[in-house]
């Protein structure tokens, strides 16, 4: 089985519905210069009863959107889930890949980028203006922040500075890492 290409993954993002309610995504991974790719994961424990909103969700926020769950929901799921999302089963004791249902079909729609800034707080926002030299800071909202970080870096750039803020990040529930590096 080939690696997969080196990615960014960040576990428990915030996400917004088209309707304005907010959710976690349980992982979200970037593969680099590529599309966001939202992971929803149902574990013998879960229930299905969130699942229609959690698609909704997801079909907001990412390019490609996957289901990951073990073989107790199969058959309701397979009921649930748009065709346009990828189905994966998981071993129901460890977790560990042991299927896949379907494929995830690519949407226009990504707007991970966006939530993966809007996820670093006010020191992280601060110490990315520090480097441009922008000191006067503390009469910004992040909104503003973010406004003027826009001004100074391409997205890719912005994007790259935003996963390894997350990746040196300590002690919070939302951070990064870098997977499929050979």
């Amino acid at each position: 089985m080939a690696l997969p290409p080196a990615s960014w993954a960040i576990p428990e993002i915030n996400i917004l519905s088209a309707e304005g309610f907010s959710g976690r995504a349980d992982l979200c991974v970037i593969p680099d210069g590529g599309r966001s790719i939202g992971y929803e994961i149902k574990t013998e424990k879960d229930s299905l009863s969130r699942l229609a909103h959690q698609v909704r969700t997801y079909d907001h926020c990412f390019a490609e959107r996957v289901l990951a769950t073990t073989p107790r929901h199969l058959g309701e799921v397979c009921q649930l889930l748009p065709e346009t999302w990828g189905l994966i089963v998981l071993d129901p004791v460890g977790h560990e890949v042991i299927g896949r249902q379907q494929l995830p079909q690519l949407q226009q729609q990504d707007l991970a980028g966006r939530l993966i800034l809007e996820t670093l707080h006010v020191e992280e926002l601060n110490g990315l203006l520090h480097h441009l030299e922008v000191t006067r800071t503390h009469t910004m909202n992040n909104d503003q922040r973010r406004a003027l970080l826009n001004t100074h870096y391409d997205v890719a750039t912005l994007r790259e500075l935003a996963f390894q803020t997350l990746a040196v990040r300590k002690g919070g529930r939302v951070y990064a890492t870098r997977v499929g590096m050979s």
